[in-house]
């Protein structure tokens, strides 16, 4: 009995120890990525080609083979410069030499008194068998590289389910280094189509399995496309209408289904409706199941609606809006701001500070009425009769079509002290509306 005893107690003590000597080994005080890339039309642009051809490439493999993927040392640290601009606590770098890949990844922490960040690094080292990595450092802690493709292997099998992660993983079959790019020559990925779209049905089986990964209750966002296409019939064939005329109806009847509901959840299932029926369908795939009259949005009207008189800054408004339900509010903003980015390369629109101000005050709306001290507060401004001036800033003195040579002369990029003191002020604008105003974030 007492030995019973000393041995559940060394459980006991192991159970504990071991997760703190493991986060004490894995967060440092110091990062290894310390500076974050900034982000100017040329590197938005290079992310979306590099992204466009490898995905092509995959989806083009019956007819061309094995899948060559040429990834220059430029466009990864593009990559990860963007992703670090939407994910506010990642950094990464990509180094390129004759002998390897190197990445370097670092996740800041919260304040606390163990340690800021998570430090990782690898090597990618060019190989004529498969794929080949260095031990992966995880702060002070080294897995060994087969141990950590065994991990990674499982990882992605268990989250896309039908081996897709050993596929996924074993169709590298070589890997080499050229003029400080890294080639990797991938074998076909047999039934990729399937492949994706079974994936894509996992991911939608998960979140309708676990409701609290849900984004919101299908049957309550269905009440509020409801209410937007009984709002839409009453429109006369033609006619243009402002956001405002759904806005004020939509948040009354959020205010009235409130009184015995949460206010929060009212107004993400309204704004969730408003994302799919005056945005993008699309957004109707991350809500699940629910909807059984079909698809919420009804082409027939929804070009006429408009804001600030134009039907691209209701697109913005209402898609960031959605964006932010479905995601942070970091990535929401950057994702604004990559798309003004791209848009100001030679031959696009331009880069518009009007269009960046809709998705700033899309933003600021759901973030606003999803926050449990002022979601009553926005009902209370927006329900009824309303009009744009209390949720869309004036926009008639923001530049718009700035060139990427127009836009690298004033600004340089957006990280250049003159283009956040305008987002700033943007911001500022937004926040003495009477939506949002008293909110902080």
């Amino acid at each position: 009995m007492r030995l019973f005893r000393i041995l559940s107690l060394l459980i006991l003590l192991s159970l504990l120890i071991v997760p703190a000597v493991l986060v004490f080994m894995t967060v440092e005080d110091t990062p290894t990525v310390s500076r974050k890339d900034v982000i100017d039309p040329e590197m938005a642009e290079r992310t979306k080609a590099f992204t466009g051809s490898v995905l092509k490439k995959f989806y083009r493999q019956k007819k061309t083979g094995a899948i060559t993927i040429i990834a220059p040392e430029n466009d990864l640290n593009s990559l990860m410069a963007v992703a670090s601009r939407g994910i506010k606590r990642f950094g990464g770098h990509a180094e390129i030499t004759q002998e390897k890949l190197s990445a370097f990844l670092t996740f800041s922490l919260p304040n606390n008194p163990v340690g800021n960040f998570v430090n990782i690094h690898f090597d990618i080292y060019p190989s004529i068998s498969g794929l080949h990595i260095s031990p992966v450092s995880i702060g002070r802690i080294k897995i060994p590289g087969r141990t950590s493709l065994f991990i990674i292997r499982y990882l992605l099998d268990l989250i896309l389910g039908n081996e897709n992660g050993t596929v996924i993983v074993n169709s590298v079959r070589t890997v080499s280094i050229d003029q400080n790019a890294v080639i990797f020559s991938l074998s076909p990925i047999p039934d990729i189509m399937e492949r994706q779209e079974k994936i894509l049905s996992r991911f939608r089986d998960l979140r309708e399995s676990m409701p609290l990964l849900s984004l919101s209750n299908p049957e309550t966002v269905r009440i509020y496309s409801g209410k937007l296409a009984e709002l839409d019939d009453r429109l006369v064939k033609g006619q243009s209408i402002s956001l405002a005329y759904f806005m004020g109806p939509l948040f009354e009847l959020a205010t009235q289904r409130s009184y015995n509901n949460d206010p929060v959840l009212e107004n993400k299932a309204a704004l969730l409706a408003l994302a799919v029926y005056l945005g993008d369908s699309r957004f109707e795939k991350l809500i699940g199941s629910g909807h059984g009259n079909g698809k919420i949005r009804r082409k027939s009207s929804y070009r006429r609606v408009l804001l600030g008189g134009r039907a691209d800054l209701r697109l913005h408004f209402v898609i960031s809006a959605g964006m932010k339900i479905v995601s942070d509010s970091g990535i929401t903003a950057a994702a604004g701001e990559f798309k003004e980015l791209l848009d100001a390369r030679r031959g696009g629109s331009g880069f518009s500070f009007a269009d960046l101000a809709a998705d700033l005050a899309g933003k600021r709306l759901a973030e606003t009425a999803t926050d449990s001290a002022r979601a009553r507060n926005v009902q209370a401004v927006l329900a009824g009769t309303v009009s744009e001036t209390l949720f869309f800033p004036d926009i008639h003195d923001l530049p718009e079509e700035l060139s990427r040579e127009q836009f690298e002369h004033k600004y340089i990029n957006v990280e250049d002290p003159r283009y956040t003191s305008f987002v700033t002020m943007i911001e500022k604008r937004i926040s003495r509306l009477p939506a949002y105003m008293g909110y902080s974030e």
